[in-house]
């Protein structure tokens, strides 16, 4: 072998050595690098599961929903399910956060009961340590509803009420979209 297609040959081999080790997310699913010229915000969208006891026994249903503001229905027969999750492609999910408010009245003969309070919100984070890689993606924790359970012994009847969940996230950038509201309206069916 004469002496250039040897150092031709180890110059090769170190940049295929280095392209390798060149990949900032070390190869992580689901890892994408941090495009830090991008400026906008996570896409959001909820998926809801409705479940529902009926006489013929229980059903489900699952709905995706990109809608920013979308309003549904349950009644005291359903358990709802609520995800929140976000998607950005260029600059990966720092966090994602629900927070809101629900109020419901019960009753029994003669009485009533209202009950009223916040979803406090507690941000769920994505961050990688070396800051050059995000996920793609991000889910936050189920959220449930359980008609079947809202109202204590004393007044088991639900009359009405419902929630209002406010999605927000940011990605690895810090651009933050918190323009994703779920109203849940319950009501006695």
């Amino acid at each position: 072998m004469n002496p250039s297609t040897s150092i031709l040959t180890t110059f090769a081999f170190f940049l295929v050595l280095l392209s390798c080790a060149c990949d900032p997310c070390g190869g992580e699913q689901g890892a994408i690098a941090i495009d830090f010229s991008d400026r906008t915000a996570p896409d959001l969208y909820w998926q809801i599961v409705t479940r529902t006891n009926t006489s013929s026994g229980p059903i489900s249903s699952l709905s995706l929903v990109t809608d920013p503001d979308y309003s549904m229905t349950m009644t005291k027969n359903d358990v709802v399910e609520v995800t929140l999750f976000a998607e950005d492609n260029e600059s990966g999910i720092k966090w994602l956060d629900i927070q809101g408010g629900f109020g419901y009245t019960c009753s029994s003969a003669g009485e009533a009961i209202a009950f009223d309070g916040i979803v406090p919100g507690n941000r769920v984070f994505y961050d990688f340590a070396e800051g050059e890689c995000a996920l793609a993606e991000g889910e936050y924790p189920v959220f449930i509803i359980d008609g079947t359970n809202l109202c204590p012994g004393g007044f088991p009847n639900l009359l009405n009420g419902g929630y209002q969940l406010l999605g927000s996230s940011a990605n690895s950038n810090d651009f933050i979209r918190q323009d994703h509201t779920l109203t849940i309206n319950i009501v006695n069916v």
